[in-house]
Parts: C-alpha cells; structure tokens; sequence
C-alpha cells in the first residue's frame, strides 16, 4: 500500500466474471445468505427486504470469488503482506456492509487478533461506482479503544469512546478524494485508511495475511477454518457457511485426496463432531495443485448457523 493508504487496480475485476455474478446469484436463491444494512440480521434471501445485500457470497458463487479474489489483487496483497497469501474472510454487497454514514475506518469495526495493522478492505465495483477516501488518514492518531485496542467493542468501551473516536477522526480529516469506479476497477483500502460508503454497486471485503487470524475466530470456532483457491494463491474463510474443503492448511493434501477429504469432514458433520481448530499459521503447499472446480459450490451447509447454532 502507497503513502496515500489506498490503490486503485483498474480492470482488475474479469469482466465475465462481473456478468455471471448476477446470474449466479439470482439462481443461487436461498442458498445464499442477505442481510439489509451493517446492523441488521443475516438470514435467508426469501425472507429478507427487497435490496437487502448478499453476505460472503464468494462461498457459495464462483463468480464472486472470481471478482474477489483476481490475479491482479491476490499479486498486490501478497506483495504488501511480505510474501504471505491473502486471506478472504468476509464480504457484502454495498447494501448490506457500511457501519456508519459519514467517514469511518473499517480497521474500527473489523477485528483481527493480531497486527490490526494488516487489515486490508476491498471495493470491488460491479458496475459504475463512487467511493471518497482520505489521503493518508491511516497516520492519523486516535485514542485506542480501553486503552489498547484498535477496533471498537459496544459492550467492552462505550459510547462515549466511539464518539471521542469519531470526533478525533473529524478534526484531524482534510478534504475527501472522490474516486469514480468502472466496473471491474478495485480499491485496496489500508484497514485504517478514511473513507466513506461506496456509492453505487459493490462487493466490499475484508482480507488479511493468511498467517493472521480474523477476530471473529475466536466466537466462531467451528467456523474458522481456512478453504485454498487454487493450491494455496489465496485462502477463504467464512464465519456464515459451513466449507466442507476447508482444511488444516499446512497439511493441504494432493490433488488425488481431495475428494477422500471432502468425503471425511462430510462424514465427520453428519457424526455431529467438533470441528478442528485452523492450523495457527497456514502454509501453502506448491505441490498442491488447482483446487477441483465446483468444490465450494457443493459445500455450503447450515445457512442459518450449523445445527441451529448462531
């Protein structure tokens, strides 16, 4: 990331990818998890407002993956994380993702357990769109949350300490820089670069070096799990869709085992097992190989939570 806290990666989206994501989506129907607004409940697409946006739609639709998760993005982040793969750990339709309706920094409401300064959002514009950043503003010095935390907890801190945050943000902010969005273009955004809500359509998303855990790890234990895009280039994980490929990424296995692994968690959820906690710090396998197309799509179970859990 440049000194401006942001960069824009013109085209870098496939535009054929861009086309199927509608399609995609509209046939994936329930199978697809909506939610209207940041602060509103996920559920199932049919019982949900007209508008309301998709959640993580990259694990269940190849398309959104492929938007998500291009060449030219998983190249950009691997360089600015040091060498390690990206990791995809959340994402929502524009409707569906801004915390608040004036400037924000996403670093404030989304977690990792470690190196908050890894956090890495995405704007990928699915059609003509607008997003106004602020040059530089991840230099900008707030207090930090009971005294040591970059994101914000409602229980944990306050009110009064999100309103102290916002106002700091306010007084030390220059003018926004308007950037006009083609679809296909992407905007990686520094976690704690300023910026507001994208106008127009988006998928906005959340990735972080895969050595680094997100935060909702830690209340989702049967989620956190990691599932490789092609032989470890990128992982993906979601706290909202059970993967039945997710597996301990340092032990990624050969092309041949997939399947016999596949089979095995399939097996291991019908016995109503715990899952296994994700390896700490996951390793790509070069002798992996491509994942098998279609893996994710066939294994997305649990939409409401696993076995009623939430």
């Amino acid at each position: 990331m440049d000194a401006r806290g942001y960069q824009v990666l013109t085209a870098a989206a496939p535009a054929e990818a861009l086309h199927a994501y509608a399609r995609e989506r509209e046939e994936a129907g329930d199978g697809l998890l909506v939610r209207e607004g940041a602060a509103g409940q996920v559920e199932l697409a049919a019982r949900a407002p007209a508008g309301a946006g998709a959640i993580d739609p990259y694990a269940v639709l190849p398309a959104a993956r492929a938007a998500l998760l291009p060449d030219a993005v998983t190249t950009a982040l691997t360089r600015d994380f040091g060498g390690d793969a990206p990791l995809l750990f959340d994402a929502a339709e524009t409707t569906a993702a801004a915390p608040e309706d004036g400037p924000y920094r996403d670093a404030t409401y989304t977690a990792l357990a470690a190196e908050p300064e890894t956090l890495v959002t995405l704007v990928v514009a699915l059609g003509d769109a607008h997003v106004e950043v602020h040059d530089a503003s991840q230099t900008i010095a707030t207090t930090p949350f009971s005294g040591r935390y970059a994101h914000f907890n409602p229980e944990r801190d306050g009110d009064d300490a999100i309103a102290r945050h916002r106002e700091e943000l306010a007084s030390a902010l220059d003018a926004g820089e308007r950037l006009a969005l083609s679809a296909g273009d992407v905007v990686l955004l520094a976690g704690g670069t300023v910026h507001r809500a994208p106008e127009g359509p988006t998928l906005v998303a959340h990735a972080c070096p895969a050595r680094v855990k997100p935060g909702w790890f830690a209340y989702r234990p049967e989620r956190a799990r990691y599932a490789s895009i092609d032989g470890g280039r990128a992982w993906i994980a979601s706290q909202h869709y059970d993967l039945v490929d997710a597996i301990e990424p340092e032990n990624a296995p050969a092309p041949e085992a997939i399947e016999q692994v596949e089979e095995a968690l399939r097996q291991h959820d019908r016995d109503l097992a715990t899952d296994p906690s994700p390896s700490p710090t996951p390793t790509p396998d070069p002798a992996a190989g491509p994942r098998r197309a279609g893996g994710l799509v066939d294994s997305v179970r649990g939409m409401l939570g696993r076995r009623g859990r939430r």
